[in-house]
């Protein structure tokens, strides 16, 4: 538990003071609001860092609540306002949300920084609604960001795992969209030059960071068959086509 509050932390600071996690953030944000638009609810979850607050104003849900182990230390980044109804200091293994109770649920990258990210994720998956969303962005460990040592701070998970996990909780996958194609080098200058390498879209397979959008499954109710206790030896059915019931005396 201490080696993933210790990457938690190293995550916000990093997204909070560097000029790519600031990018990454507005990026983020742009792509969830065009994949986000046509969801509508009452209530949605952040399981991520208080300055990522900035992801949940991509939906039209009124009600937000942010999950993470370390609220009661870190601060929201001054550039972006807080509109939460709650927030709740809880441990990652079991998140204090009753079952199928969300709306939609956003797991930000902090799968990537626990021990125990299949666990995680079923929780996540747990709070959800029937016909509600999860969202879920990561780090493409196959993509240019995991060529440097900002990788070493947490555990890159691939989309195909992700989705093979997505399945085994009964969630159907929507969308799977890829952003960032440009590596997190720290030059901000050269950064800008590469930006001709975000025109690479057409190769979803190189970019930096996914984000995939599931819906849970209502599942169907399965039929009880009668069992009458009463035996009906002495009733038949007419063939007539009045359908009235016929009783004979034995």
């Amino acid at each position: 538990m201490v080696h993933h509050h210790r990457a938690l932390r190293h995550w916000d600071r990093w997204l909070t003071h560097h000029f790519v996690g600031q990018y990454l953030l507005r990026a983020e944000q742009s792509l969830l609001t065009t994949l986000l638009k046509q969801h509508y609810g009452k209530h949605a979850l952040l399981i991520g860092m208080p300055c990522q607050a900035s992801l949940l104003q991509a939906t039209h849900i009124p009600c937000h609540a942010l999950i993470n182990p370390l609220s009661h230390t870190l601060k929201a980044s001054t550039t972006t306002p807080l509109r939460w109804e709650r927030v709740i200091d809880s441990d990652l293994h079991e998140l204090p949300i009753q079952t199928g109770s969300v709306d939609l649920v956003l797991l930000a990258h902090t799968q990537e920084f626990i021990e125990n990210p299949h666990q995680l994720l079923m929780e996540a998956c747990r709070v959800v609604k029937p016909e509600g969303l999860i969202a879920i962005i990561g780090f493409n460990p196959f993509s240019l960001w995991n060529l440097r040592k900002f990788s070493e701070m947490g555990r890159f998970i691939s989309a195909y795992k992700i989705k093979y996990w997505l399945k085994l909780a009964d969630f159907e996958l929507e969308q799977k969209k890829t952003i960032l194609f440009r590596p997190p080098i720290r030059q901000e200058s050269l950064y800008q030059k590469l930006a001709c390498l975000e025109k690479i879209a057409c190769l979803p397979g190189l970019g930096g960071v996914y984000i995939l959008l599931a819906r849970a499954k209502v599942v169907p109710l399965t039929p009880i068959r009668m069992q009458w206790k009463q035996p009906l030896t002495s009733m038949t059915i007419s063939t007539s086509m009045t359908g009235h019931v016929a009783h004979h005396s034995k």
